[in-house]
């Protein structure tokens, strides 16, 4: 009798064991099956938005081509929805073949994938409608787009071409630009300055400074940190700053170091210029001494030829001006006189544009035989500027303001 009790206790202990079993895969069912009819329509609803979020995906990438500039970033929750919207897209494959070659119970669990899947699309549909900029500014980047020189020729060009192509050569760390004053140096380095900053080469800082002459290593040192946005210690020890100066530049990453205008040599190490591949410098000199000293791949700045000095004169002056059969001889004269120096062509058109006096225009080359020497002080560089002075005539059979050339530095 005591073991038939046992044997059925036993036997009840089971059934609730199985009851339990039972009753979990029921919740199992209850919560995650559902009748699989139309599926295959919700999986069909599903591609199309895809289809249509992908299309949403290519007219933000358009706007991002059209919005991103140097110096700026797409925003960060721009990216991330172009993330998900890149993940959704391998995953919704996936869903679709798993319900392709499902059994019809085994696709009764699939149905709230599907659904939820949809959501999630409908749900980037909707926060892919950006009204705002992509894009803002990217704080990592230093440099500062100038203003484009007025010498620009195809000598001009040809050299900024070459300067791009020792910057784009890891073997060559230091360009010097040298020439005499006036040559276009600066204009030159200027052109390469704002090509830089297009982001064609990837150097995030591009650092210009203008050295001039007896600049100390401290006036140095503070016209680089000033550049960048950063302060360095107000100590007077060099050593001390140098090193502040190069970790500075050393974490920022690969920079471009622009310094127009250098009169002598100086010592990297003494500033605070890191001499690693991260780095580049570019110089400009009146001295090609000063340009070997310190070991720079050497650009020469030739005057312009015949051809790009009458085309930039006649820019500067005027075409129009320039048609005249009476005056383009006694112009063709004042340009060979301006030796093919930009700064001097531009001036000297500059001050003759709208002037059709046959008289003033000859007075001027006159006045420019005899002052051409002074038209640019080889000692102190300075940009120069001209200026018209006149003298009132009291003759009456001269009554015109007579112009002559005056150098101003």
């Amino acid at each position: 009798m005591g073991s038939a009790i046992k044997h059925f206790v036993e036997l009840v202990e089971q059934a609730g064991t199985v009851f339990e079993v039972a009753n979990t895969i029921r919740g199992l069912v209850e919560n995650h099956w559902e009748f699989p009819k139309g599926i295959d329509q919700n999986v069909n609803n599903l591609k199309r938005k895809r289809d249509e979020l992908n299309g949403q995906k290519e007219d933000v990438e358009s706007r991002i081509k059209s919005e991103l500039r140097p110096r700026k970033k797409v925003k960060k929750e721009v990216d991330l929805w172009i993330e998900n919207v890149k993940r959704i897209n391998g995953e919704i494959p996936n869903l679709e073949s798993k319900v392709r070659g499902s059994s019809f119970f085994s696709r009764g669990f699939l149905v709230k994938n599907v659904r939820k899947k949809e959501e999630e699309v409908e749900e980037l549909l909707e926060k892919g409608r950006f009204s705002d900029d992509l894009v803002v500014n990217d704080l990592s980047w230093i440099g500062q787009v100038l203003p484009t020189p007025s010498l620009v020729v195809e000598t001009i060009k040809c050299k900024k071409n070459e300067i791009m192509q020792h910057l784009r050569n890891d073997e060559v760390q230091k360009i010097g630009v040298y020439g005499m004053p006036g040559v276009g140096k600066t204009s030159v380095v200027t052109l390469v300055n704002n090509e830089l900053l297009k982001g064609e080469i990837e150097f995030k800082i591009i650092v210009w400074v203008t050295v001039a002459r007896n600049c100390s290593v401290i006036e140095l040192q503070n016209k680089i940190a000033k550049a960048m946005n950063v302060s360095i210690s107000e100590d007077e020890d060099e050593t001390l700053r140098a090193g502040m100066l190069s970790e500075i530049l050393s974490e920022k990453g690969r920079f471009v170091l622009i310094l127009d205008d250098v009169w002598e040599r100086f010592c990297f190490e003494k500033v605070g210029i890191p001499e690693s591949s991260k780095g580049k410098l570019v110089l400009t000199s009146r001295s090609l001494d000063v340009c070997r000293r310190m070991d720079c791949q050497v650009v020469k700045m030739e005057p312009l030829s015949n051809e790009d000095a009458w085309t930039l004169f006649s820019d500067k002056v005027g075409q129009n001006l320039m048609s005249s059969i009476d005056l383009q001889p006694i112009a063709k004269s004042i340009v060979e006189r301006c030796a093919g120096l930009p700064l001097v062509i531009v001036i000297v058109a500059s001050s003759m544009r709208g002037e059709d006096s046959f008289p003033i225009w000859r007075n001027a080359l006159a006045e420019l035989n005899r002052n051409i020497s002074s038209i640019i002080d080889i000692k102190d560089k300075v940009y120069q500027q001209l200026r018209f002075s006149y003298d009132r005539l009291k003759d009456q059979k001269n009554p015109k303001l007579v112009p002559y050339l005056c150098i101003v530095s």
